[in-house]
């Protein structure tokens, strides 16, 4: 009896395995065929042992159902992240700058609030897909009491919530809803006050592959986007928005020093802006004094190795 009802599971297995295996035998039959035809092709006209050689390995190819399994799992796979994943630069934020005086500042972007029948692989693509216009803090708060604010950068895909705790390694490793999470989230230094009133504010991301986070803070070390953009940085806050104007962009080994959140006088601290400034990749033609309120946004080097660093002044 028992043998009878293995038997009966097994069988479905045996048969689906064997129909994929002789699926994938026709298909690399047929995908590899081109390749041999076209190496063969080149071996009788160059006779060169090169072609020849090539020429047997597509062969061997035809009868090798497991490497075109392979290319449709890798196709598979690129099709999901691309559907769920990854965040295309073209839904980057756009800064318009161009109202009088006192006249508010609007921030829009081409993407709509997401669907929240979507699916969605992580809190990034969620946040990233919302409109300034419909943020509000407090709602925010009430998910994550750490939210001290929202941060968007012109020419990027960065638009989220910027949260803060007691210390710098919470949210290396834990999202918006303090889940686990190897992508951690958006943070502010613990040194600095949520009112940004330090002299340097401090915000880390992860610089992650699928260009949520800090991963397209990489568009602000392009020529195109220091043609085009306004480099512009804005928080909003329960206690107001604040616009920064960027002035310096590099790249460094890992150090404490631009991290600087305070600072024993005003020459310390002109001697600290004119550092920062230097190290720029571009001239943004921005003056500072020892007055100037800064920010700082720091991540990873695509190696892991290094940092990404930008500065920006308040402005506004």
């Amino acid at each position: 009896m028992i043998k009878k009802i293995i038997r009966i599971i097994i069988f479905p297995i045996k048969v689906t395995t064997v129909g994929l295996y002789n699926l994938c035998l026709i298909l690399s039959k047929g995908f590899y065929f081109y390749f041999y035809l076209f190496f063969s092709f080149l071996s009788k006209i160059f006779n060169l042992k090169v072609f020849k050689k090539i020429k047997l390995f597509f062969k061997k190819l035809q009868y090798s159902p497991s490497s075109i399994l392979l290319i449709i799992i890798i196709f598979i796979g690129y099709i999901l992240f691309m559907k769920y994943g990854y965040v295309n630069n073209s839904n980057e934020i756009i800064y318009i700058d161009d109202t009088k005086d006192g006249e508010e500042v609007e921030v829009i972007q081409d993407s709509q609030i997401s669907d929240d029948n979507k699916m969605i692989l992580n809190l990034y693509k969620k946040y990233g897909s919302y409109k300034v216009s419909n943020i509000d803090i407090n709602e925010l708060k009430k998910i994550n009491s750490d939210t001290i604010g929202w941060l968007v950068v012109d020419g990027t895909n960065i638009n989220y919530p910027v949260l803060k705790t007691n210390d710098n390694s919470f949210y290396l490793t834990h999202d918006f809803n303090k889940n686990y999470s190897i992508g951690g989230w958006i943070f502010m230094d613990y040194r600095n006050s949520s009112i940004m009133d330090n002299k340097n504010t401090v915000i880390y991301g992860h610089n992650l592959i699928n260009k949520t986070a800090f991963g397209s803070l990489s568009s602000l070390f392009t020529d195109k986007w220091f043609n085009n953009s306004n480099h512009k940085i804005i928080i909003y806050t329960l206690d107001g928005n604040y616009t920064f104007e960027i002035f310096s962009v590099y790249y460094k080994e890992p150090e404490s020093y631009y991290l600087n959140t305070n600072f024993s006088s005003d020459n310390d601290y002109l001697v600290f802006l004119k550092s920062l400034k230097s190290r720029s990749i571009y001239d943004f033609n921005i003056k500072l004094n020892s007055d100037d309120r800064i920010i700082t946004l720091s991540t990873c080097t695509d190696n892991n190795k290094g940092r990404k660093v930008v500065h920006a002044k308040l402005i506004r």
